[in-house]
């Protein structure tokens, strides 16, 4: 199959381009919906973060400690201290274990208590809750959505209006005023909010001019020309460009503010049991929605270069134009002076 005639590139080529840019677009439109209308389970894993409210509380719930002092040895005449002193150690150190496991059990029941989700996700346009499913602390626990909020560019998530409200209405009925929640975690938050609505408009953007590349060699590969001409491939690069720009700002922005969001809210909430999680599905389709039309703007950008040979087969078909001939005894002339 050859891809290149004549210093220029053919149609058939312009496959390359079509399915990159294909594929762009599908990555951008899966990282700006993902959480929202009937993809909101499937999707939830693309999300910017999520924080994890399965250990709030925890510090509602006392611990065992130990106290008291240990009997110790004042002599071996044979009334075996040492012995009685071992034995008590492994009773209490038994009777610790079972309080801890007790306690370890109230503390993982204390997010469905207080009324709030285990989780809590930040979308581009959409926030989510639900709980860990099996539970919490099972290996490979998914998120099982149970609500999301409406779809809204520059969506505004206020966690700490969230939780006194689902506390207040919980069923241990508990006065939320009273429950510690960090301020510089809804602090954290507001700098994620701030910088939605840009990623929303940039990965519109992206969508927009990735689908316009892709029509785009939809219509080279329909009118099927010998080959492609530089004015189309100028449009090609243009739309390539504004794509793999918009789409390399918003992954830039969204992954800054995700991984500083991440840090200060892991920071802030320790000691009340809130972290948060990076959003690793979300980067990864982003960047590489990015890379796919930047690949795209490199194929149009070689084909711009290659070098076009129309010139030099004019020149050598002038060459090859039968001249004027010198010889006086050829034509009309030379007929006439052949007669005489």
């Amino acid at each position: 199959m050859v891809l290149v005639k004549d210093g220029r590139i053919r149609p058939l080529a312009v496959v390359i381009p079509l399915v990159l840019s294909l594929a762009g677009f599908v990555l951008a439109m899966l990282a700006l919906f993902a959480g929202t209308g009937s993809q909101q389970q499937a999707l939830e894993d693309y999300h910017l973060i999520a924080i994890n409210m399965s250990n709030f509380g925890h510090d509602l719930v006392p611990t065992p400690t130990s106290s008291g002092s240990q009997p110790t040895a004042t002599d071996d005449d044979g009334f075996g201290w040492d012995d009685i002193q071992d034995g008590l150690d492994d009773i209490e150190q038994q009777i610790s274990d079972q309080l801890n496991d007790i306690t370890n059990d109230i503390a993982d029941q204390l997010a469905h208590e207080l009324g709030i989700s285990q989780w809590y996700s930040l979308h581009i346009m959409n926030a989510c809750e639900g709980n860990f499913a099996p539970n919490a602390t099972s290996p490979g626990a998914w998120y099982n959505t149970t609500n999301c909020t409406a779809q809204s560019p520059g969506v505004h998530f206020n966690l700490t209006d969230v939780l006194q409200k689902e506390i207040d209405e919980g069923p241990l009925h508990i006065d939320a005023t009273k429950i510690p929640i960090p301020s510089s975690v809804q602090e954290s938050i507001d700098y994620l909010n701030s910088f939605l609505l840009a990623v929303f408009v940039l990965y519109i953007l992206g969508s927009a001019f990735s689908g316009l590349s892709f029509l785009s060699c939809i219509i080279v590969l329909t009118l099927r020309r010998p080959s492609i001409d530089r004015g189309t491939i100028v449009i090609n690069i243009a739309l390539a460009t504004l794509a793999a720009l918009s789409l390399a700002v918003g992954s830039a922005i969204a992954t800054a503010v995700s991984k500083k969001g991440v840090s200060e809210i892991n920071s802030a909430g320790d000691d009340a049991g809130i972290s948060a999680i990076e959003g690793t599905k979300f980067m990864i389709i982003s960047w590489v929605a990015f890379a796919v039309m930047f690949v795209t703007l490199l194929f149009w950008s070689i084909s711009c270069c290659l070098p076009h040979r129309r010139a030099a087969s004019a020149t050598t078909y002038r060459d090859k134009w039968p001249r004027a001939s010198t010889d006086s005894n050829r034509g009309l002339l030379g007929i006439f002076r052949r007669r005489h």
